[in-house]
């Protein structure tokens, strides 16, 4: 059955007559019955051309998105060089991969991570808030210390890559401040890891990652923390915290260049948009992409004083909407598969009206993760709960009842800590 949506502009195409470069919009089903990871994407190769005969007879394309540029012939496989001090950032084409990817996988199971994650989350809050203190009274800060608070939060990350996530999106904000450059390092780290970048780069990610808003401690406290949105006078002043991080680094002797590039480039954006400089494309720093999206990120789901925070699938929809426009869209999608669309910790509701927990995912199926259910359809607590599979039915596997996510629900939604369903 095709899916009841608004067709106006949209061309409808058989399957075999898709090319590269052209933009699906709307397939001949719902979404949430196909292993899409997004709504709407570009046709990018010939395996994606299968992909989409394996689960659609005909689909509906913008051909107003045409991407031709998806035609050229681009390197697969390009070289990250090691030296720190480089004078070039590394170039990265479409796959966004080192010459040589490692493959990690987890070595500790969520459950057994969970705790010592929060033991190096609680200890990096302490030794971060003791920084922002200091930087914020006398302008000065001690590298050592924030690496201290930092690597555990990595190393954590390498053992399991969605403990410290989802303790990130269920824990309480703090100081934004603070919390934020604490988050920054966790994102950095798992795209990072994600992209398959060697250990000692994945710590250089998370450190530059976990830097680029220093300068905010420089700019007025109100203006931070005013719950109406700034005017256009207040905007400029806060564009200024680049340049004003840029300045405490040189003051506290911090010359490590790709920490000096990844803060001054993670609000350049790929389409030239961006600030302070209005590069675009390659010409963006590696770290300075990558920490500009896992900086939008996090402030999408993050509650700020003038921004509600959004769920992390809204989030993720707005990336997959920006990705080639503000972000470059290979580091999105890579981000994305790090991340999941329901991600672990997520509160979700099903079609059946059940709430429950995302407490896994499956790599192939990032719309259909593992689910135990909470609340009954009425919302009062199950007698027993029972863990679904959403993707069981994909595998050939007999259930009596078809579930999938209708929507992600808020954090702490009807008195849920999803902590308390991983152990």
């Amino acid at each position: 059955m095709e899916a009841q949506t608004n067709l106006a502009g949209l061309k409808k195409v058989a399957v075999e007559n898709l090319t590269i470069g052209m933009y699906v919009a709307e397939l001949d089903r719902p979404w949430i019955e196909s292993d899409f990871l997004v709504q709407g994407f570009y046709i990018r190769s010939e395996p994606g051309i299968e992909r989409v005969k394996k689960t659609c007879e005909f689909v509906y394309v913008d051909p107003r998105r045409y991407d031709s540029s998806l035609t050229d012939v681009k390197l697969g496989v390009v070289m990250v060089r090691d030296d720190s001090e480089a004078a070039e950032p590394p170039e990265i084409t479409d796959r966004i991969r080192p010459k040589q990817p490692q493959e990690y996988q987890d070595t500790v199971e969520l459950g057994n991570e969970l705790e010592p994650a929060r033991t190096s989350l609680e200890d990096a809050v302490d030794i971060m808030r003791g920084c922002v203190h200091k930087l914020q009274s006398t302008g000065g800060f001690d590298i050592d210390e924030i690496e201290r608070a930092i690597n555990p939060l990595v190393a954590s990350v390498m053992r399991n890559k969605s403990a410290m996530a989802a303790l990130l999106r269920m824990r309480a904000v703090d100081d934004y401040t603070f919390s934020h450059a604490i988050a920054m390092a966790v994102w950095g780290a798992i795209l990072a890891r994600q992209l398959g970048f060697p250990p000692k780069d994945i710590d250089q990610i998370a450190l530059s990652c976990s830097l680029i808003d220093i300068g905010k401690s420089s700019l007025p406290v109100d203006l931070l923390a005013q719950p109406e949105a700034p005017s256009d006078e207040q905007w400029l002043l806060l564009k200024s915290h680049v340049e004003c991080g840029l300045k405490l680094l040189e003051e506290n002797g911090v010359v490590n260049r790709k920490v000096v590039m990844t803060l001054e480039a993670h609000h350049e954006r790929f389409d030239g948009s961006g600030y302070p400089k209005g590069i675009s494309g390659n010409e963006i720093p590696l770290y300075g992409r990558i920490a500009g999206i896992v900086d939008s990120y996090d402030a999408m789901i993050s509650e700020r004083p003038y921004a509600t925070a959004r769920s992390s699938y809204a989030a993720v929809q707005e990336m997959q909407k920006q990705a080639g426009v503000l972000y470059q869209k290979e580091l999105v999608e890579q981000f994305i598969q790090a991340i999941g669309v329901f991600p672990v910790g997520a509160i979700v509701e099903l079609n059946t009206g059940e709430v429950g927990v995302v407490v896994s995912q499956d790599a192939s199926k990032r719309l259909k993760p593992k689910v135990v259910l909470i609340l009954e359809a009425d919302k009062k607590p199950r007698n027993q709960l029972v863990i679904v599979d959403l993707a069981a039915q994909d595998r050939g596997v007999v259930t009596t009842l078809s579930w999938w996510i209708t929507r992600e629900l808020p954090k702490n939604a009807y008195g849920i800590d999803p902590a308390k369903y991983f152990l």
